[in-house]
């Protein structure tokens, strides 16, 4: 008989445990493919999570539906064309979560498993790679998104974004606090899950 309660959070740990350390790795792997082996050097091509988990990020995710991981360093300047390295290697992130959330529900509907247990998984797996998606391509510092911003248009606002990289985690989690802003992020997030959904329906019923 499965335990909802200590299987459930056991399962909801190692979604997040997964979704973040594809995350991290994505932006490692794009990084190095477009000259930059910093993180390389570091550690960060890898898919083992110890290399990417950041604890205190975890517990936040668990507790507060807001969490991060250890960030992969990079160095544009090796990047063969710096601007668009930054950008796809900043992208990297975001779709990695987007693609894992869309062929677990490939494969949810493909093969239907009966089991609370292997369906719970999948389910958690498609809200928190469809969420970290979202949240992470919101232009604010220091998500993705920002750095796509920043080297999207350049100028007077890539300043502004770079200069509240350190600062910008605190104005995001007390913008993530008005209501208007969270039910915006709630609406993208299940806008994604509704398109991962009827793609994934569409390719099963061919």
């Amino acid at each position: 008989m499965f335990n909802y309660t200590a299987g459930t959070f056991i399962l909801t740990g190692i979604a997040i445990i997964v979704s973040l350390t594809i995350h991290e790795f994505a932006h490692a792997l794009i990084s190095v493919a477009y000259g930059d082996k910093t993180p390389l050097y570091y550690g960060r091509l890898t898919i083992n999570p110890f290399a990417h988990i950041d604890f205190l990020g975890l517990i936040s995710l668990f507790l507060l539906k807001f969490g991060w991981a250890k960030p992969v360093p990079i160095n544009p300047n090796n990047y063969k064309n710096p601007r668009l390295g930054l950008i796809f290697t900043s992208l990297a992130g975001p779709l990695a979560n987007i693609l894992l959330a869309f062929f677990v529900a490939l494969f949810y509907f493909k093969f239907q498993p009966n089991s609370y247990a292997t369906v719970y998984f999948m389910r958690e797996l498609i809200l928190i790679n469809s969420g970290l998606a979202v949240f992470n391509l919101l232009p604010f510092p220091p998500l993705d998104g920002a750095k796509i911003f920043a080297e999207i248009f350049k100028g007077k606002i890539s300043d502004i974004v770079y200069y509240l990289e350190d600062k910008g985690i605190f104005i995001l989690f007390l913008l993530l606090m008005f209501p208007p802003v969270k039910i915006f992020v709630s609406n993208m997030i299940q806008f994604v899950i509704n398109g991962i959904i009827t793609i994934a329906l569409q390719m099963v019923s061919r």
